[in-house]
């Protein structure tokens, strides 16, 4: 939309206006900003409750993704953020958008468990015991990688996230869905409220079903830390790997 300024010419879309100081009727004075382009974003709502348009509604999110948009999607904890894993730019502006350290990594989302070998060569019998008893679930396993780096996967048990993996055909980096500090968002109403115009895509499952984050488990050797306390809980992972020698570290 143009609108026009104290002469009647109008200004030009995506910039900002020129600041008018007034005293009474009489022009005081002018102060312009240095141009600068300005991003308008409208957040685009997709309902996944119509069986009739859900694949529809799919393939667009895809299509956001593979185009390098944020897109905002339900699991069984918490609704995500997500982005394309392989597109540099997209992955910097979700940071930008979460306001999140570059020194906390994002998660991949894959599909099935067996997607894990895609990413990790050799999967130590520890995180093969967890997958087994978690996968699909509220679970993310860092793995420790040859180059020393890691990797932070999880097989989410939600049939909207595990489609739109699927139909994307590509890693999807993955974080909640809330500014860094504040509560996760547990419906798309939440998302909105927090993330209106600053994403692409909403699509909307209805409420998260546990409400709570996913647990995050760090494997090194037969070892494994408790990075984050989740849905998940210790005891249930003291009890499933305890059966096996496994042990926890501090």
């Amino acid at each position: 939309m143009k609108s026009g300024n104290e002469n009647g010419k109008p200004i030009r879309d995506g910039y900002t206006s020129p600041i008018i100081l007034r005293t009474g009727k009489k022009l005081k004075n002018r102060i312009f900003l240095n141009a600068r382009k300005v991003d308008y974003m409208t957040t685009k709502i997709l309902k996944l409750n119509n069986p009739d348009s859900y694949s529809k509604n799919i393939m667009i999110a895809a299509q956001a993704l593979l185009s390098g948009e944020i897109v905002a999607f339900p699991t069984e904890t918490v609704y995500g953020l997500g982005v394309c894993a392989d597109n540099e730019s997209a992955v910097d502006n979700l940071y930008r958008v979460k306001q999140r350290s570059r020194e906390k990594k994002l998660s991949i989302m894959i599909a099935r468990p067996d997607d894990a070998k895609v990413y990790v060569k050799h999967i130590p019998l520890i995180a093969e015991k967890l997958i087994n008893s978690f996968w699909p679930g509220p679970l993310t396993i860092i793995f420790e990688l040859e180059d020393n780096s890691t990797v932070g996967l999880r097989n989410p048990d939600n049939r909207v996230i595990r489609d739109l993996i699927n139909k994307v055909k590509k890693p999807i980096a993955s974080t909640s869905a809330n500014i860094s500090g504040g509560p996760p968002a547990i419906d798309a109403q939440q998302v909105i409220t927090d993330l209106s115009n600053k994403i692409d895509v909403v699509l909307d499952g209805g409420p998260a079903e546990a409400g709570n984050p996913s647990t995050i488990i760090k494997i090194c050797d037969d070892t494994y830390k408790i990075i984050r306390h989740g849905v998940i809980g210790k005891e249930r992972l003291n009890r499933c790997l305890n059966e096996d020698c496994f042990s926890i570290r501090s």
